[in-house]
């Protein structure tokens, strides 16, 4: 006789629910039992609108009741007036929210903000990035509405003149933001700790000043692509900002004369991150930052050009409790100069040396064991497997996820050698790896058993994920335009029963009955992209919604003749399809 257990107490089961890594990891979950359904409506903290949700249902009311512990709701892909949507929000009693995003829109949605500010005082956290128009009226509205905001994305901006004709702004300032409106912003908005303005091409050093002035708690500040910040604002932040912990800068000419860093008294000693991409630096720029003595923790040179290895080498060495490095399109960097900088990067957790095309397999054995802690490894277009080096290797079994796209040169026998270092790997993307073939991929497979998330998009040489056990940990396999075929679809589906996501755009050798296969033996698929597969019929999606409850996403084979009553009819059965 089976011997009884009294019921765990829900303290435990919300213990074990919260090691869970996604949120979609509660729906099968929700349906098990009453208790199930209500802890996991209770540690749902985030919620993703989509459009079509909003066009079935017009409210949004229900899931608000259901989900009464909200933190987050994202509504960057709903469509069209989400006025109604924010309302509903603002007009709930129950939600407690902090964080609220509703990127993509055509502007932002006054109405609902001015609600929302009146009964939503929790609120620390707002996105409107890639609007079609963003002006300085809408800048005012935010800071009268939310005073007490901490943190806010108000970038690129697209200014679409088509949108700005619909709404019929052509006043002086009103076709994009300005310095009046950051300025406004920044009177408002004292509590303001992480501030993203790239990508609005109007403004100047003028709002950086503004904002030192302003904003002192200021601890992040993301001012890419805006064409007329000068050295000198970004001189006159540093200097201002005492609180400042990372900025993130493009496009400026540092003059060799001139360091923001020059003055060590003046510099923020908070100053944790640095991100500069595409800027005309200086070995002397370079010392000056060795120089400050920051607390830094994070550096990026990405396509910064006219500094040399005495610079980089000088800089490293001042900080090497760096955890986390770019250097992307150095073109002086070779594997030597990666073998005298490694003992500077004890502490690195992430590398990303991508284009710098000198480096081959003798950097990544460098970095991969003298830099013990790493997890991450970027190296996409170099000359990786260039050159078959025959030396022993260290294993390092922190590295988790590795990115090594675009290396024409890459090898099945470098993959091997790859896979033996990194035992523990989950994320591995080898997209436009010519010379690879389902011998290294099978390699790969053999010898890292925790692989979650591998990327083959455009390996045509890739046929197949090799033969053996299942693949119980393969949560998302992405092989657009691969070589895959019915014979490598068909050894997916026999040992990648957990999937959750299958990418086959363009894999024109699959057919239709080996994707039924593959879809009925995958029971927690959610996502499948079929477009381009022209052997694969169209009707296969009505199949699909029916046969496989779990997927919620799905592309068809080509474009269909779905009328929006149909895909409606999908939604309603939990299946959002898109067109091919």
């Amino acid at each position: 006789m089976a011997k009884k257990f009294k019921d765990l107490p829900e303290e435990c089961w919300e213990m074990i629910f919260n090691r869970l890594d996604h949120h979609s990891y509660f729906e099968p979950l929700s349906l098990v039992c009453q208790q199930f359904l209500s802890l996991t409506n209770r540690l749902r903290t985030r919620l993703n609108l989509i459009h079509p949700t909003i066009l079935i249902h017009g409210t949004i009311s229900k899931l608000l009741q259901r989900f009464r512990y909200l933190k987050a709701i994202d509504l960057s892909n709903c469509r069209g007036e989400i006025d109604d949507i924010i309302l509903e929000i603002a007009c709930s009693s129950l939600l407690n929210l902090e964080f609220i995003d509703f990127s993509n829109q055509k502007s932002v949605p006054i109405k609902g903000l001015i609600e929302l500010g009146l009964s939503m005082k929790s609120l620390r956290v707002l996105k409107c990035a890639n609007l079609c128009v963003l002006r300085n009226s809408d800048l005012v509205a935010i800071a009268d509405s939310l005073p007490w905001l901490e943190e806010l994305d108000i970038s690129y901006p697209s200014n679409n003149f088509d949108w700005i004709r619909e709404i019929d702004v052509w006043t002086s300032g009103e076709v994009g933001v300005a310095d009046s409106g950051i300025e406004a912003l920044s009177a408002n908005l004292k509590n303001l700790h992480k501030l993203n303005i790239s990508g609005n091409h109007f403004i100047t050093d003028r709002s950086l000043v503004a904002l030192s002035l302003n904003c002192l708690l200021l601890r992040e500040l993301a001012v890419l692509d805006c064409s007329f910040i000068t050295q000198n604002g970004i001189h006159f932040v540093l200097r201002n900002s005492p609180n400042l912990s990372s900025i993130s800068v493009n496009g400026i000419h540092i003059p060799l004369t001139s360091s923001p860093f020059e003055d060590l008294l003046s510099c923020p000693r908070a100053l944790r991150t640095l991100d500069f991409y595409d800027m005309v630096i200086s070995d002397v720029f370079l010392y000056s930052i060795a120089k400050a003595s920051i607390p830094l923790k994070r550096l990026s040179l990405s396509c910064c050009t006219n500094f040399t290895f005495s610079g980089i080498s000088s800089l490293l060495c001042t900080y090497q409790s760096l955890e986390y490095l770019a250097l992307v399109k150095v073109d002086f960097l070779t594997d030597q100069y990666m073998s005298d900088l490694s003992r500077y990067l004890c502490n690195l957790v992430t590398i990303k040396l991508s284009s710098c095309y000198k480096l081959t397999n003798l950097t990544f054995f460098t970095i991969a064991r003298t830099c013990s802690l790493l997890k991450e490894i970027e190296m996409k277009r170099t000359k990786l497997g260039k050159e078959d080096l025959f030396i022993d290797f260290t294993k390092n079994p922190r590295i988790k996820c590795l990115n090594l796209a675009r290396n024409p040169y890459l090898s099945d026998g470098c993959l091997k050698k790859f896979a033996s270092i990194c035992p523990n790997l989950e994320i591995l993307d080898l997209s436009s790896c010519s010379d690879i073939t389902e011998v290294g991929i099978a390699e790969i497979f053999k010898s890292c058993c925790d692989v979650r998330h591998v990327q083959i998009n455009f390996c045509a040489g890739v046929k197949n994920i090799g033969t053996g056990s299942e693949l119980p940990k393969l949560e998302i396999l992405c092989a657009p335009r691969s070589g895959i075929a019915n014979e490598g679809l068909a050894a997916i589906g026999k040992r990648c029963h957990r999937l959750l996501k299958l990418d086959l755009e363009g894999c024109v050798g699959v057919t239709t009955r080996v994707v039924e296969e593959v879809v009925s033996a995958c029971e927690t698929l959610r996502e499948i992209n079929l477009k381009g597969c022209h052997n694969v019929n169209v009707g296969i999606v009505d199949w699909m919604v029916f046969s496989r409850p779990s997927l919620r996403k799905i592309i068809p084979p080509s474009y269909s003749s779905f009328t929006k009553n149909q895909k409606n009819f999908f939604l309603r059965h939990g299946s959002l399809v898109w067109d091919g």
